[in-house]
């Protein structure tokens, strides 16, 4: 993959936000790598991603291949976080969606965990940090 066609998008409005959370659906966080600096407002997370954006080519294809990537989200002017749930011992969380709502950002993971994001001015960044790596597994989710 070539620094082209890594993913690097931010957001400033809730349209925005919606792009990065349909690419980040099925993420995989380590509790570890989540980073709050509340001097300077400033929540970092680094995080397997799906590939959604792969899906498309592997569209009436017997051998379809699927992707992971290590990516990372910045959230910028973050005045305050709250976490729901998150007492829990998995050390991995699964991201299901990121919302917004009255300058919130929440981050709703399985198990119903959640990490909520108070800020000033919406200010969002996700980027591939290395290149996708093949995995047989596909993320399915049940309706």
């Amino acid at each position: 993959m070539t620094t082209e066609e890594k993913i690097r998008l931010t957001a400033s409005k809730d349209k925005d936000l919606k792009i990065i959370s349909y690419l980040c659906q099925d993420a995989i966080f380590s509790k570890e790598e989540i980073l709050f600096d509340k001097e300077k407002k400033l929540f970092i997370a680094t995080f397997s991603r799906y590939c959604w954006e792969k899906e498309e080519n592997n569209i009436n294809k017997k051998n379809e291949s699927h992707f992971r990537v290590v990516s990372g989200l910045q959230i910028k002017n973050v005045n305050s976080i709250n976490y729901k749930n998150l007492n829990t011992k998995d050390l991995f969380l699964n991201l299901l969606a990121i919302t917004n709502k009255k300058n919130k950002i929440f981050l709703h993971f399985s198990e119903s965990i959640e990490i909520m994001l108070n800020y000033e001015k919406m200010s969002v960044l996700i980027e591939d940090i290395d290149v996708p790596w093949p995995t047989k597994l596909k993320p399915k989710h049940d309706i």
